[in-house]
């Protein structure tokens, strides 16, 4: 049986033509009805793939101590805004808060912003976070990034985006007898299939075709873009940071990123939208470019790995390790290797912080040069 969301799509493109792969996979996501994330909880092990906060607290602690000592180190602000970008089910900012109470000043001054589109996960963040902030610290919901910043009145930042990029919608132009085309979506036989079309209106700025190979793809994401600009503006002009945590490549580089998950296995993108997670690897270059064009300091982008372990991701296991039982100590240390193990998470994801030109490095950027792979 057909699913609906598919159905409407393949109505969509017989009427209208081929859709651009960036409207599908928005659509796939998003769409208020029959999205992947509007009607479902996908993370953890029942869902279709696991973050870091879901591995181990451990990574929400260090994270916490970040903000805690970045805003330490900046003043303190006796008010400020603690924001998360795709809180998932809230599991991270509730570590954060964790971490942080030996300090109730820091949450105390903190106005907590969340920005999610899912009103499932709304529910779930705020089941998650109420037991943790109690009244202190009230809780706001954005769905879209204008409004978030526009709550913010003016006030500094400290900003979490952990896989949130990844999920933003891609365009894809493939190189063809020497001219860019644009991928879309198409119908052959009552499926999506991808297609390529060209269409002159898209150019993205895009390098000289010729440059590059028959078949070679190349990716943007203007929500991403224009979501990073947004931000380092910001940034540069009420002080702040931003922390963001995703895969993705460090150098402008031309490949085929755009993958779909379910049931924590690869699926086929096309077959069934709406029910498998739609991701792409971030151009971390990109944007860490795009905010040093806004005033800003990029640190990093750096590995996962030495990034945690530069915050302490050792000695924390450690001290956890002292009191735990056989089984326990087991689970520990593959919760460590999932976080910063080389052949995990440890390279695959990268770490860029965004703040003001003037600030000192945060805390695990330490003697790090941008492009250090």
């Amino acid at each position: 049986m057909m699913n609906e969301l598919k159905q409407i799509i393949i109505e969509e493109i017989l009427a209208n033509g081929p859709m651009p792969l960036e409207n599908y996979m928005a659509r796939a996501l998003g769409d208020t009805a029959h999205g992947y994330y509007s009607k479902q909880d996908p993370f953890g092990k029942k869902g279709d793939f696991v973050t870091a906060p879901e591995v181990s607290q451990v990574f929400g602690e260090l994270l916490g101590l970040w903000g805690l000592d970045f805003w330490m180190k900046s003043g303190p602000w006796a008010e400020f805004n603690l924001v998360e970008l795709g809180p998932g089910r809230g599991t991270l900012m509730r570590d954060i808060a964790h971490s942080v109470k030996m300090h109730p000043a820091y949450l105390q001054s903190a106005h907590l912003h969340l920005l999610e589109t899912s009103p499932v996960l709304q529910e779930k963040q705020n089941q998650t976070l109420s037991k943790v902030l109690g009244d202190t610290t009230p809780c706001h919901w954005h769905t879209n990034i204008n409004d978030l910043l526009k709550a913010c009145h003016g006030m500094p930042v400290i900003i979490y985006a952990n896989e949130f990029f990844d999920a933003l919608p891609i365009r894809q132009f493939v190189q063809e007898n020497g001219m860019w085309k644009l991928k879309c979506v198409d119908v052959k036989d009552s499926e999506l299939v991808p297609v390529t079309i060209t269409d002159i209106s898209l150019t993205d700025n895009l390098p000289a075709a010729q440059n590059f190979k028959h078949g070679d793809i190349l990716e943007t994401s203007p929500q991403a873009e224009a979501i990073m600009t947004q931000l380092a503006n910001y940034v540069a002009d009420n002080d702040g940071a931003l922390l963001m945590i995703d895969y993705g490549y460090t150098q402008n580089q031309p490949g085929d990123t755009f993958q779909a998950l379910a049931d924590h296995q690869p699926v086929s993108p096309y077959k069934s939208p709406g029910n498998a997670d739609l991701t792409a690897h971030v151009n971390f270059k990109r944007l860490a470019d795009i905010a040093e064009d806004s005033s800003c300091r990029s640190s990093g982008p750096t590995s996962q790995r030495n990034f945690l372990i530069s915050l302490g991701l050792e000695q924390r296991f450690e001290s956890l390790s002292l009191n735990a039982s056989s089984q326990q100590k087991i689970d520990l240390l593959a919760a460590r290797n999932r976080l910063i193990g080389i052949d995990q998470m440890g390279i695959l994801f990268n770490v860029l912080s965004i703040t003001k030109a003037d600030k000192a490095l945060p805390s695990g950027f330490e003697e790090i040069t941008r492009d250090i792979r």
